[in-house]
């Protein structure tokens, strides 16, 4: 018997019960053995419905002539004519080889009266034991035929049926029979199914959609699949209106990406900054939005816009979009592109799944890290309260402002040195670093859901809870630069909580509801010892740092779908979220020449948290213009509203009237009973500034036009009215609150010819608009996660930019596709991180400012191709450049602080470069997946003349993923990160200031479906 491994790509058809219903048409569509689903089917004219998961639809009609037209996203496949004598029914099947010929179409024409008439159908499948062995000798029967057949010694079996509605069962000498009803044969279509017979447990059969039922009765459905065409990034890409690349779950997970971070550096044009930050077309975030499931997100970081997108894990994600021009309906500062992040949707069948991973990385696994003493709660990512700030301490100093020591009793204002040495010693007397062991990294993952077919639709329910944690090391880390020459080591405990839950209705009627909640967790321990040589102080040092931080996105999300008036449509969004960031008792302390820098010892608290509402609503009306000619009209509008409170706590030290051995370790020094003998003194380092109180709130509406002429051309213009507002103040300081207002309107234009059904050309006009993030307008000084001092800009206005895109895409066929895209973009009062101009400390800070102009332009290559050998083996293959270029003419000041007119702007690489490599064994279930990556150098930070601009130096990472699926539906992954391990460097004027190495990371994972 043939192998039942091709079955997993044949059709498993719709499951109907009750009797079939007369005079009725009923198609099924595919690609090669594929079901096609959400293609639109008209008959006569009218819409007879859209292909389900096994890409069928079906429907009464009448006798006589018909013509059928079956589309995508309103885009005409093809066109079937037939005629029906009174009385007969048709099984009609459409399968597409590509898009570029008519699809093969095979029609059988019947009385509903008479049951075995025609071609017959298919039903194949495998039948295994608890154990997922093959099971020989079970009887298939199927009822009314009465006809049966017996499994082979690979458990398969086949059988040939009429057309009709059928139960089928399966039995076994010592297992349970398992049965399922209303399981379609369509003439010239195969069914595949799966089937497992346990002696004592559920049962579970699968094929189609049909509820598959034990002897006790509970349901446990296993489905073969179903293909979504609109779901595949070439799908995606082809159909949207605008620029896109697109990355599905499905690739996601096959390369080995474990966070959205990970997955956007392979698009084409897109590289990622310091693990989490997006950089599109050469614009870093301040140029770039980012949506989930439409609505916008907040930021976790207090000094930037942009969203830190390694918060997002793979479990949770449905697919990831990058559009790249802008178009009406998107935010008004898409300039290099807006990230549209989607979770999860409900299932199309059962899922009970649990993953275990685990792995090590080579130099930190097993190895001596440094760390020092936390609290009880820090492997699942909460601080239990040993890092929180002293009430008591936060009252005395006035939140780290001012902290004063009473010189002569009964003086008010101050506290006693009693009282001093008692708060002191309420701050935990923890400095010290010690070595321990790194433990393997451990990752587990539940998911839990399913869907049901009720009166009013499809009603669905998914859920999954995850929990990882990992170590990481910068190995071999070294720093020669103007001012220091040193080794360090920074390690890190990483450990990170997910959940997430999505209900929805899909209805008979064609509406849809969805509710998503989100809940992200992650904590960062960092412990930082670095020992070298000051070349200002000429003397030995050393610094540490000890930082914690706990990063989290909480939000739930309302979606709605609701068709009006036949061809009208009605979308709704909204979500409220809150995001936190804290750092908890942040410590940083050095010592020179051995000896504690006693002004160099502070400890801060942090906490930021944003609260978000975002709501918007978008109205589709479709007109037909002439029989050629016909528009999608579409208007909505978003209003987004955001509330920041950012507290920040920072103590210090200074020395008393007893002077200390300062030689001694940091803990004697820094005891109870140094600060009650006046030995050193608690400090406010807090500036009136550090705290703050931020809203933001955008209003924004739009009308576009989507307008067709004939098959070939597509015109899209719009235009978008975006106000945006922005306040910030200062609890401690009324006199430096500053705002921001901003209102334009954004024009968009856009065209698409359509060369055949394989070519198109797109063209694209708009204007976009970038603001100020809220610390780059405040008057004050903030510090980076680097460490690097920074000065606001209240004076910082919004840039406008010009947007030309030109992109030519060929499509070999549904699934592969080449493409060549231009783009230019002209921004006016660019705003970009400058030398800040001042004398004395102020000479090593940096500052914002809008330069007098900036332009990037670059070239894009794109293309997919999958090669089929002997039906059991594929090779596809992916790879992507990129070549840009940008140049931002500085202002007088900068012109005068980097003496230079012009430069790159910063995270902008020259050139970027992907590949993909994937290898298929469908009889056996295995895939292999090599995925290469490269940057080119780019400008890190800038600096004040006469240093040149800091680079980080380009490199090339290749990561390598092996999976093998097992008969029960279980999952073995193996994988490799960082395979060459090549060095992260830091170059200034040619030398290497900054290096360090990460290691190779290995990782074994196992899921198991139940």
């Amino acid at each position: 018997m043939k192998s039942f491994y091709p079955l997993f790509g044949a059709a498993t058809l719709a499951l109907m019960s009750g009797s079939a219903l007369s005079a009725e048409l009923y198609l099924n569509t595919f690609l090669g053995s594929n079901p096609l689903k959400d293609l639109e089917v008209e008959l006569d004219g009218r819409l007879l419905g859209t292909t389900d998961a096994n890409g069928a639809v079906s429907g009464e009609l009448k006798e006589g002539a018909h013509v059928l037209r079956v589309l995508e996203k309103r885009v005409p496949l093809t066109e079937y004519r037939f005629e029906l004598a009174p009385g007969q029914s048709a099984d009609l099947s459409l399968t597409f080889t590509d898009f570029a010929q008519p699809p093969a179409a095979n029609i059988e024409k019947y009385d509903p009266a008479t049951a075995a008439q025609g071609a017959p159908g298919l039903i194949e499948g495998t039948v295994s034991d608890g154990e997922g062995k093959p099971l020989a000798g079970a009887v298939v029967h199927i009822e009314p035929a009465n006809l049966e057949t017996v499994t082979d010694e690979s458990g398969r079996f086949s059988l040939q049926a009429p057309r009709g509605i059928y139960e089928l069962s399966i039995r076994a000498d010592g297992y349970q029979t398992v049965s399922t009803t209303g399981l379609r044969v369509a003439a010239g279509v195969g069914t595949a199914m799966n089937a497992t017979l346990n002696p004592e447990a559920v049962q579970e059969i699968g094929g189609g959609s049909s509820s598959g039922k034990g002897a006790d009765g509970v349901e446990e459905i296993v489905v073969t699949g179903s293909y979504k065409p609109r779901s595949t990034p070439a799908g995606i890409e082809r159909f949207s209106v605008a620029v896109t690349d697109a990355i599905s779950v499905e690739e996601l997970v096959r390369a080995g990406d474990t966070d959205v971070a990970a997955s956007l550096r392979r698009l084409v044009g897109v590289s990622v900054t310091g693990g989490r930050y997006a950089v599109v077309r050469g614009l870093d975030g301040r140029y770039i939005a980012a949506t989930l499931n439409g609505n916008l997100l907040p930021s976790t970081d207090p000094f930037r816009r942009d969203v830190q997108l390694d918060l997002f894990p793979s479990d949770i994600l449905g697919g990831i979009e990058v559009q790249k021009s802008f178009s009406a309906d998107m935010p008004g500062d898409t300039t290099g592109g807006i990230i549209k992040i989607a979770t999860r949707d409900i299932p199309d069948q059962y899922v009970n799944r649990l993953s275990v991973s685990g792995g090590f990385v080579s130099g930190v696994t097993g190895k001596g890290l440094v760390r020092y003493r936390g609290g009880d709660g820090d492997e699942i990512g909460y601080d239990d309260g040993i890092r929180e700030l002293p009430g008591d301490v936060d009252s005395a100093t006035n939140g780290g402002l001012n902290f004063r020591l009473c010189q002569v009793e009964g003086q008010t204002g101050c506290v006693s040195q009693v009282e001093a040495a008692r708060l002191a010693s309420l701050l935990p007397n923890i400095y010290k670093v010690k070595e321990e062991k790194a433990a393997p990294k451990f990752g587990a993952a539940y998911s839990l859901g399913n869907s049901f077919d009720l009166d009013i639709g499809r009603v669905g329910v998914y859920g999954v809870a995850t929990y990882d944690n990992s170590n990481a090391s910068r190995q071999d880390a070294s720093v020669d630069n103007v001012t220091t020459r040193s080794t360090y080591q920074r390690d890190t405990f990483n450990t990170a909580l997910t959940g997430y839950l999505v209900a929805g209705i899909e209805s008979v009627d064609g509406w849809t509801a969805t509710s998503k909640t989100l809940f992200l967790h992650d904590s960062e321990d960092n412990t930082t010892f670095e020992s070298g040589f000051d070349k200002n102080e000429d003397n030995n040092f050393d610094r540490i740092l000890l930082e914690w931080i706990e990063r989290q996105l909480i939000s739930q999300q309302l979606l709605a779908s609701v068709p009006l008036f036949d061809t009208h449509k009605l979308d709704l969004h909204a979500s409220i979220s809150q995001t936190t960031r804290m750092s908890p008792d942040r410590r940083t302390y050095n010592y020179l020449g051995g000896s504690l820098v006693v002004s160099s010892v502070e400890r801060s608290y942090s906490d930021l948290t944003e609260d978000a509402i975002d709501a918007g609503v978008d109205y589709t009306l479709p007109i037909e213009i002439s029989d050629s000619v016909n528009s999608n009209i579409k208007f909505g509008g978003l209003y987004d509203t955001r509330d920041r409170n950012n507290d920040l706590v920072r103590l210090g030290l200074r020395t008393g009237n007893r002077s200390a051995d300062l030689t001694q370790d940091v803990e004697e020094l820094l005891s109870f009973e140094n600060f009650a003998n006046d030995s050193f003194r608690l400090r406010g380092t807090s500036t009136l500034t550090d705290t703050y109180v931020a809203e933001q709130e955008t209003a924004a509406g739009y009308l576009s036009t989507e307008t067709n002429i004939g098959e070939s051309f597509t015109v899209v213009a719009g235009a978008r009215q975006d106000n945006f507002k922005q306040s910030l103040s200062f609890p401690n300081d009324t006199t430096s609150a500053v705002s921001l207002k901003s209102n334009e309107l954004l024009p968009s234009l856009g065209t698409i010819y359509r060369y055949g059904d394989d070519l198109q050309v797109r063209a694209n006009y708009a204007m976009t608009v970038s603001r100020p993030n809220i610390t780059e307008l405040a008057p004050s000084r903030f510090f980076d996660d680097k460490g690097r001092e920074h000065v606001g800009c209240p004076t910082c206005t919004a840039s406008t930019i010009d947007n030309y895109d030109l992109r030519v895409e060929y499509y070999f066929s549904r699934e592969d596709s080449i493409s060549f895209a231009l783009f230019y973009k002209d921004i006016t009062n660019p705003l970009e991180r400058s030398v800040a101009d001042g004398s004395g400390s102020a000479t090593n800070a940096l500052t914002f400012r809008n330069n007098e102009g900036a332009t990037v332009k670059g070239v894009e290559l794109d293309g997919n191709k999958s090669f089929l050998f002997a039906e059991a083996h594929q090779l596809s293959l992916g790879a992507n450049v990129s070549f840009i270029e940008s140049k931002i003419e500085l202002d007088d000041v900068g012109r005068r602080l980097e003496s230079n007119d012009s430069r790159k702007l910063q995270g902008q690489s020259p050139f970027l470069a992907n590949m993909r490599i994937g290898y298929d064994h469908f009889p056996t279930s295995q895939k292999a997946t090599l995925v290469i990556n490269y940057f080119d150098d780019r400008i890190d930070i800038v600096a004040r003349a006469p240093q040149a601009p800091i680079f980080e130096a380009g490199r090339a990472t290749v990561n390598l993923t092996y999976e093998k699926e097992f008969a029960n539906l279980s999952k073995l992954s193996f994988r490799i990160e960082n395979l060459l391990d090549a060095k992260v460097k830091f170059v200034q004027a040619d030398k290497t200031i900054e290096s360090w190495s990460n290691g190779i990371e290995f990782t074994l994972g196992y899921s198991y479906n139940f």
